[in-house]
């Protein structure tokens, strides 16, 4: 009895001793970035105990600059060093208020006689974990390529068709957001915006085709989240740049930035413009019925965009922050396509040469959009804010239609003159509430609920010789009201992190079809939908290089406004588009498992896409088609991605990534019912090469295997070499390139398919072959102070 006493006795002592020393210690996260933002991935961190002098812990930080550690109550300090960077110590104590301690480094700057070196550190343009990509724009040629929509088109695994649609490597649609909130705007309008949106103040693009529930449930496939750059250096600063580029047309670019930080303020206004056409060829060679058109189409976009904001931050202490943003946009001008289409009979004999033209004599689109926030934040482990957001696009458009019919020999037929105008104006506006909370361990809350109203008027008019046709002039209008809440708790247990959330979303809208025709009927559709939104994933560290994520996630994708107008368009006299009143979401659920050690990430994935819908080509009286969009069926797809990052040399980095997937569509509409599939793979290098004479050469690269399309249709392979060479000037505040895109002009959107009576193949290009040379000139105080230390360059490579 007295031993098990005595043995229980020492259980109990050594339990206790145990807990009373685990509960003195303290969970901490190092969280180690450059003064740009961008995560120090390899820096090395070393604490030692001030008392003793003796190194107490080490380790290296992960692909997201961050470094786990558990310590005992005492006081230490942290040491760090990086390839590229200055040296940083930190003094701190345990218990320690925050569990996340932040540290910024600054890059290594070193004088050796009149000559400033900067110490060059290996920083992939491109990265991968958790399936979410981040590309490094500001680092790369991209910055100087032009405008949003260039960058987006030119980048890793982000995708643009020839109607504009956005979309990654994943199905479904794509939501594009700026500084992690949403855009609303759609189709034209955001290409426009886009468009207004100069490359040079992009910092970086991040994708994610598993977004958390902060996020919006827009966006199947995914999000885009554009970073703009964020100067909050004190003083006064001035970042002008000037392109030009050519090939079809001349192209000038021009984007002027001030800023000015003093005290509790900040204070920024800039002013873009774009100037120059834009051409693209394109055609289709159709067969229906027997009948065959052959028809080619050149086309001049001449619009101009113009563009201006203003920024102004308030932020009076740490727990009160003000902001206000103004901008306004237009992108105005003319724009001309001339078709000409060879009709056949059956016997493949020529009938009739149809030469159509869209004569857009008048075009402009005005964007108005101002926010303003509120952030408070009583400690550093909660945050409360609230935004608020109105835009108002605007659209004119007048255009003229000749139709021209020729005989064989080429004596005039007849000829038909027809006149177009649209009248569009579109107002969103939404408010928003955050909430954030952090836990001593690590673990974190999201909360939030968002209020959305978007009114749509659209006033379509449609004349023949000059005189209105009623039957084909309508009115439309839409109104849509969302009601949304969210809920995200994320937990860490030593090296594993759970994460789990939920979206709701309640809409209702309502559509309106007003006829010009008395006699006729108003049309008039009311939805109302309830939606929920789930995701989870679970992430392991394996070893500070090594980490594990399964995710799921539910999102989806809502027609957009236009696409709902019931009404029929004429493109020319052998095309027609028509909206469709019924369409409903599509909804994707995708698994994803990914792995990244290193410069390594390989993400495996599978996507359920339900209740699809897309444009579709429906015959018409014979020779005519009507292209109109519908829920048809469901896609399936599973995928491989890989990207990896290299230093082949000292001069010499190269990133590459890969993908390849397996497609399955089942339509299933209508009498159709028919199952493509098909594989395809993506592969896209980058390299970036230093020169003699502090020259850098960059090349990228593409190459998008054949692939199905939306429905039965078959996208050839097409790709693109892009090559860049700049050189800075004045202790790197002139920068000047020199571009070449889609050097071989591979950048196509050539297709083929065939259903039923329908056969078509497609063809075409746009003006993404171009030779631009940009200059670039900052002016403004630095930050940094320069200290006099040799670096021995050769070591630190």
């Amino acid at each position: 009895m007295k031993k098990r006493f005595i043995m229980k006795l020492a259980i109990i002592c050594i339990a206790s001793f145990a807990i009373q020393n685990l509960s003195a210690q303290q969970r901490i996260t190092f969280q180690i970035k450059d003064k740009e933002h961008v995560a120090a991935d390899a820096a090395s961190i070393v604490i030692t105990d001030t008392d003793s002098k003796r190194v107490v812990r080490n380790g290296i930080a992960d692909t997201l600059g961050e470094v786990h550690m558990q310590l005992d109550k005492g006081h230490y300090s942290a040491y760090i060093s990086s390839l590229g960077y200055k040296d940083t110590t930190l003094n701190f104590s345990i218990p320690h208020k925050e569990q996340l301690i932040k540290i910024t480094i600054q890059s290594e700057v070193a004088h050796l006689a009149d000559v400033i070196i900067t110490a060059k550190k290996h920083r992939p343009t491109i990265k991968m974990e958790d399936g979410k990509v981040n590309i490094d724009v500001a680092q790369s040629y991209l910055a100087d390529i032009g405008n949003a929509i260039d960058v987006l088109k030119h980048s890793p695994g982000i995708h643009i068709d020839n109607k504009g649609n956005i979309s990654l490597s994943s199905l479904g649609g794509t939501a594009i957001y700026i500084n992690g909130k949403k855009t609303a705007l759609q189709g034209d309008d955001l290409a426009a915006y886009l468009r207004s949106l100069p490359s040079t103040r992009i910092q970086k693009i991040s994708t994610s085709p598993n977004p958390n529930a902060s996020y919006e449930a827009e966006g199947a496939g995914g999000i885009i989240d554009i970073v703009l750059k964020n100067n909050t250096d004190a003083g006064f600063h001035l970042t002008t740049s000037h392109g030009l580029s050519y090939w079809n047309y001349i192209h000038e670019t021009s984007d002027v930035l001030l800023s000015y930080n003093w005290k509790h303020w900040q204070i920024g206004v800039a002013y873009n413009q774009t100037i120059g056409h834009y051409a693209m060829e394109y055609g289709s060679d159709r067969i229906q019925d027997g009948n065959r058109n052959l028809s080619t189409t050149e086309d001049a976009d001449k619009r101009d965009t113009y563009s201006g904001n203003i920024d102004l931050v308030y932020q009076p202490n740490d727990k009160h922050k003000f902001t206000l943003n103004t901008s306004v946009s237009i992108n105005k001008g003319p724009g001309h396509t001339s078709t000409q289409t060879q009709i056949y009979d059956t016997t493949n004999q020529l009938t009739q040469l149809l030469y159509a033209e869209n004569d857009y004599q008048r075009q402009r689109i005005p964007r108005y959009s101002g926010n303003i926030a509120y952030t408070f934040t009583p400690n550093q482990k909660q945050t409360f804010s609230v935004n608020a957001d109105y835009i108002h696009v605007g659209g004119y458009i007048y255009c003229n239609q000749p139709n021209t019919y020729y005989q064989p020999n080429g004596t005039l037929h007849h000829q038909d003159v027809y006149q177009s105008e649209t009248d569009k104006h579109i107002d969103i506006a939404s408010v928003m509430l955050d909430y954030k909370q952090q836990t001593d361990k690590g673990n974190e809350l999201l909360a939030g609920v968002k209020a959305s109203t978007i009114n749509s008027d659209n006033d379509f008019k449609f004349s023949s010789a000059l005189q209105l046709d009623r039957t084909r002039s309508n009115r439309f209008r839409y109104s849509e009201r969302n009601l949304e809440g969210y809920l995200q708790y994320t937990l860490h247990l030593g090296k594993w992190m759970a994460t789990a959330g939920m979206r709701l979303e309640y809409m209702h809208s309502k559509s309106l079809l007003r006829p010009y025709t008395p006699q006729a009927q108003d049309e008039t559709n009311k939805v109302n939908r309830f939606g929920y939104f789930p995701n989870a994933s679970v992430s392991y560290q394996a070893t500070q290089n090594t980490r594990m994520t399964l995710a799921y996630s539910k999102r989806q994708d809502k027609p957009r406004y236009e696409d709902l107008n019931p009404f029929e368009y004429l493109l020319d006299e052998l095309t027609y588009w028509k909206g469709n009143p019924f369409i409903t979401p599509q909804t994707n659920h995708k698994f994803l498992f990914s792995l990244s050690h290193r410069q390594l990430a390989v993400t495996l994935s599978y996507n359920m896409l339900d209740n699809y819908f897309t444009g579709l080509n429906d015959v018409y009286d014979n020779n005519k088609i009507v292209m109109t969009t519908k829920n048809i069926g469901q896609q399936r797809q599973v995928g491989i991605e890989a990207v990896y990052s290299k230093r082949i040399a000292s001069w010499w980095d190269t990133n590459m990534n890969l993908g390849a997937y397996y497609f399955v569509n089942k339509l299933d509409y209508e009498s159709h019912n028919h199952v493509y599939r098909r594989p395809s793979y993506t592969l896209n290098l980058t390299n970036n090469i230093t020169l003699p004479a502090k020259l850098r050469l960059e090349v990228a690269a593409q190459y998008r295997s054949k692939r199905q399309g939306g429905s039965y249709d078959v996208l050839k392979s097409s790709g693109y070499v892009n090559t860049s060479i700049s050189r800075n000037f004045f202790n790197d505040r002139l920068h000047t390139s020199i571009i070449l895109t889609d050097a071989f002009h591979t950048q196509r959107w050539d297709s083929y398919g065939h259903t039923d009576n329908l056969q078509i193949a497609s063809w075409g290009h746009s003006e993404t072959r171009q030779i631009g040379f940009k200059v670039r000139y900052y002016l403004g105080a630095r930050k940094y102070n320069v200290e006099h230390k040799t670096i021995k360059e050769a070591e630190r490579l």
